[in-house]
């Protein structure tokens, strides 16, 4: 006699195959790999603000909790190296932003309240004002200075500009000092600022309600994309058909300038709740925007919103990813999150043509699994990974069991590795496995590597473009031989975070030229080859 099969037990045997092999699958393909971290904390709370890569390692800025501005500089396998504060009596100073500046130094976008310690002279001390630092490799002042007026002024953000200036992007009520124009209430207020510490020209976006400034890059153009998140006012600079008049909710304008400050074009987007634009990158053909969306009309009709509401009721916001083109016309918009809130950081474009994005969330549903709370009570870092025309390639959730928060500390480089640093205000679980304290507010810096895309190694006889010597000191000599029928051809080198630092035009099908190396900070730079077909990249080291 044939032996009798339990079926139920069988399907059952088989289901639970297929659920063990489902998680196991999940779990060993985890896109991004976290190859070491670290922990730091002062006595106390330490907020991460920006990150800088030094060549031989990294600065973390940011502030702690007794309003003092913070410095860490680590090697390059995170290991402590040093740490610098700066305040004053008033104890209101924090750092926002961190950049390059010329070989060797660094400046740092921050805000100050008081007038004496190290701030060395504040023409305006009665208010909170834009404070810039120019700092060298170990973090000592080389200078700082003050800008802003008698109201209030912050520099929330910022840009670095390849003349080795920096330009300072924040807010200002103030309607005298540095501030040639105020517009209302509240503007999005930009001052540039050469390397020694002098103004030379400032600018203000808004109207005659509140604007906050939320990004701003140098363009390829020299000039820049500034964006503000703006509520409806009946004066200014800017204007948007889709304001809300009643004043409840806010759109994101973006606005592009010339190196010289003037208005070239601007443009709003979102729907009938609120839009804001975190961060900008530019591309061959256009420009990305890494936005947050509340609304599912307008302009994001159609991009996939997940609607969704938070524990007080209020509607929560999507990750929402806009492509344009140069004027800022929209070509493509998607949204991305779950039912709780997302919101984005930084955005980097991979090296296979699509974007790579880090940001929050505190949703477990939609496109995020892996979450390491309860849903909608706390943050994880969340990373997506998206094509050239936005499809979800795939998605991880980073942290433990509470918050960890992420703002611009987000580093690119060469190998498909990202160097991020975090506020963190959680336990030893999850993704955490160095040492802090639940009960405050920490610092976390740790590199990944994405396993599932790579820059792959190019011999010289299949590549269009070569470049010797690699590593280069003060030169570097670029070969390239194009096919027929190419023209306008361009190298550029950018540096890891994405900025432009060099463009070479190409006059010839079959020629080489030199460029100087001696300027740029030691490190790693990705150097494309544009044509009217393709484009090909290869990597450079500069080491001095």
């Amino acid at each position: 006699m044939l032996p009798r099969f339990n079926y139920k037990v069988m399907k059952y045997n088989i289901l639970l195959f297929v659920l063990l092999f489902w998680n196991i699958h999940l779990i060993v393909a985890q896109p991004l790999t976290l190859n070491w971290q670290s922990c730091y904390g002062t006595s106390s709370n330490d907020v991460v603000q920006d990150i800088v890569s030094t060549g031989d390692g990294y600065i973390i800025a940011g502030s702690n909790s007794a309003y003092k501005l913070l410095l860490v500089k680590t090697d390059l396998d995170g290991n402590f190296v040093w740490e610098k504060q700066y305040w004053g009596s008033d104890f209101g100073e924090g750092a926002f932003r961190i950049f390059p500046a010329d070989v060797g130094n660094y400046f740092v976008v921050a805000t100050a309240s008081s007038s004496d310690g190290d701030v060395t002279y504040d023409p305006y001390p009665d208010a909170n004002n834009c404070w810039i630092l120019k700092i060298d490799g170990e973090g000592n002042k080389i200078w700082d200075k003050i800008f802003g007026g008698n109201c209030n002024d912050k520099g929330w953000t910022g840009a670095f500009v390849s003349d080795t200036s920096v330009v300072s992007f924040g807010g200002t009520c103030s309607t005298d000092g540095d501030i040639s124009v105020n517009h209302g209430f509240w503007d999005g207020w930009m001052i540039k600022v050469d390397k020694e510490g002098n103004k030379v020209w400032d600018f203000s976006m808004g109207n005659s309600s509140l604007d906050f400034a939320s990004a701003i890059i140098e363009t390829s153009d020299k000039g820049f994309l500034a964006a503000t998140y703006s509520y409806y006012g009946d004066v200014g600079n800017i204007e948007c058909s889709t304001f809300d008049p009643t004043l409840e909710f806010g759109q994101a304008v973006l606005v592009k300038l010339d190196e010289n400050a003037n208005i070239v074009w601007q443009h709003c987007y979102g729907g009938s709740k609120n839009e804001s634009i975190m961060d900008i990158i530019e591309t061959e053909d256009g420009f990305l925007l890494a936005c947050y969306a509340d609304s599912n009309d307008g302009d994001v009709q159609g991009a996939g919103y997940h609607i969704g509401y938070d524990n007080g009721g209020n509607v929560t916001s999507d990750i929402w990813l806009v492509k344009t083109d140069f004027e800022g016309n929209i070509v493509w918009s998607k949204c991305y999150g779950g039912y709780y809130t997302e919101s984005p950081s930084r955005v980097f474009r991979t090296e296979d043509g699509g974007y790579i994005v880090f940001g929050r969330t505190s949703s477990n549903d939609g496109d995020v699994s892996g979450y390491h709370n309860e849903a909608g009570w706390y943050r994880d870092i969340w990373v997506i990974k998206v094509s050239s025309t936005g499809q979800l390639q795939w998605q991880q959730c980073i942290g433990g069991a509470g918050n960890e928060d992420i703002a611009n500390a987000v580093i690119q480089l060469e190998g498909g590795k990202y160097v991020f640093s975090a506020t963190l205000n959680s336990n030893n679980t999850g993704d955490i496995n160095c040492i802090t304290d639940p009960n405050s507010w920490s610092v976390w810096l740790v590199e990944v590597t994405d396993t599932t895309v790579g820059l792959p190694e190019q011999n010289r006889k299949q590549s269009i473009i070569s470049c010797f010597p690699n590593p280069a000191n003060s030169w570097v000599n670029f070969e390239y031989e194009l096919p027929e029928g190419i023209y306008n051809a361009h190298i550029e080198i950018t540096n890891t975070l994405g900025l432009p630092v060099g463009r070479l035009s190409i006059q010839s099908n079959t020629t080489n030229q030199w460029f100087d190396t001696r300027y740029l900070l030691q490190g790693f730079y990705l150097c494309t080859l544009q044509t009217n077909h393709s484009k090909q990249s290869i990597k450079l080291i500069v080491k001095h």
